[in-house]
């Protein structure tokens, strides 16, 4: 019985030498710890109250366009017949916003071309970094000039707020005041228009607008025969009369006179600041003629028009690749699409940048790319299998000239397929489970066989012995 149970043993440990490890039915498992636990901690201390502090001007940094900061003397530079003032503001605001709006003062002897000069900016590095072009009369004369900058905003808890910059430009360019009087002393009329006014402050395309105008007679005489004509020399903007001269009564030196006019605007008018022109023709006594021509702005909108093609999302994507989707929008409008942005947001669905367009012109595409990562359901809250249908959102954001902020949205979906490596593998552990259960099998029946023709060796032997005892 001892031989019987030594090779028993013995051939025991030979199947399980040569039999796979019971490994194979172990699962491997990653995890992706894609949570992570913040632990939010509150006190009992109450904070003294912050103190606002107003907008500043930047006075030590040299911005694009300055050849001097504020602290050394900074003066605007006139260029091509523009004042170009760069006025830097920093400071704590509600929602990262400031408004500046230009106040050129009083027409009269002016060198400034009068029109609505107003920016919204966002900051940036730091600071509200406004760029103003003011456009400056032909017949300018010599001097310094305030402009007043007006900043409406919301402080840093909420409320309205309003401050006021002053900045001087120089001019050297002009004519010398020594020779420019308020009243002319020669024995001329001069005739000059002291004051327009529109009854509107924004035009929009296919609008009508009143133009209201007081000419002055500051010369020493008389101007007679005066003829006043309006127009624009943009496309878009026309007289609403077809007939834009108006004749006017004699206008005696310290007299002044008041015209009103109107233009209308076609569907075709760019946004943006736009110019008119009003021109006075007249003579005096002695048959001399006069010309005096004035310019000036208006601010022109139009409705923010845009198109876009629809998104080509495959039907199908696997977990783990990343795959291309096209993006081609249109700017339909007559103005300006600012900062247009296209993202996608899909459970599973992970995009590896924003489609960043910019500013697109009136008229004009805009055409991208956005890289999109596949991964699982499951890193999304709310699912629990890592592949099957998933759907979600295409948005596209613009801003108009107004800052107000458009949002186009497309739904879509697809379906999240399992990894190609992921399901060969799985299929190959099912192969590897299967063969060793085949090889314990056999190493049982074989096992059984010994075992049998060992006791039954054994038992003939005994037998034996008893009948040769016998």
């Amino acid at each position: 019985m001892d031989m019987l149970r030594q090779r028993l043993l013995l051939l025991i440990l030979i199947i399980m030498f040569f039999s796979p490890p019971l490994t194979v039915f172990a699962e491997e498992r990653s995890i992706n710890s894609s949570e992570v636990a913040v632990e939010t901690v509150s006190g009992n201390n109450i904070a003294p109250a912050a103190i606002i502090e107003p907008l500043r001007i930047d006075s030590t940094n040299l911005y694009e366009g300055m050849e001097q900061t504020y602290g050394q003397g900074y003066i605007p530079r006139v260029v091509d017949g523009k004042a170009i003032i760069i006025l830097p503001l920093v400071g704590q605001t509600y929602d990262d916003k400031v408004t500046v709006t230009a106040d050129l003062g009083t027409m009269k002897d002016s060198p400034f071309v009068f029109g609505n000069y107003s920016q919204t900016v966002d900051i940036s590095d730091g600071a509200y970094v406004f760029r103003f072009e003011i456009l400056l009369e032909a017949k300018r004369i010599n001097g310094a000039y305030p402009v007043t900058m007006k900043a409406d905003y919301l402080n840093a808890e909420g409320n309205q707020a309003q401050q006021s910059f002053t900045v001087y430009v120089t001019i050297t360019d002009g004519s010398d005041p020594s020779v420019q009087n308020t009243r002319e002393t020669i024995e001329k009329p001069k005739l000059f228009i002291s004051s327009c006014e529109t009854d509107s402050q924004l035009i929009s395309g296919e609008d009508v607008f009143t133009v209201t105008v007081t000419i002055e007679n500051i010369g020493a005489i008389r101007a007679r025969s005066v003829l006043l004509t309006y127009g624009s020399d943009t496309v878009g903007i026309v007289p609403d009369e077809i007939n834009n001269v108006i004749h006017l009564n004699n206008i005696a030196s310290g007299s002044s006179q008041t015209v009103s006019f109107g233009f209308q605007t076609t569907k075709d008018v760019p946004a943006g600041n736009q110019t008119f022109y009003v021109r006075l023709d007249y003579e005096d006594l002695y048959a001399g003629v006069y010309t005096e021509t004035r310019t000036f702005l208006i601010q022109v909108t139009q409705p923010a028009e845009m198109e876009y093609d629809s998104i080509a999302v495959p039907g199908q994507v696997i977990s783990g690749e990343t795959f291309l989707i096209p993006v081609n929008v249109f700017n339909t409008g007559k103005s300006t699409l600012r900062n247009v942005t296209a993202t996608i947001s899909a459970p599973g669905l992970f995009p590896l940048s924003s489609v960043f367009f910019g500013d697109i012109l009136p008229g004009q595409p805009g055409n991208g790319e956005m890289e999109v990562y596949t991964g699982r359901l499951s890193m999304a809250n709310g699912y629990t299998q890592d592949y099957g249908k998933t759907s979600g959102i295409f948005t596209i954001t613009y801003t108009d000239d107004n800052g107000e902020i458009h949002r186009e949205e497309m739904e879509f979906s697809t379906e999240i397929l399992r990894p190609v490596i992921e399901a060969e593998e799985s299929n190959k552990e099912q192969e590897t489970v299967g063969q060793w259960w085949i090889s314990v099998l056999v190493a049982f029946a074989i096992i059984a066989i010994l075992v049998a023709v060992i006791v039954t060796t054994n038992f003939t032997r005994m037998m034996r012995m008893r009948v040769h005892t016998y």
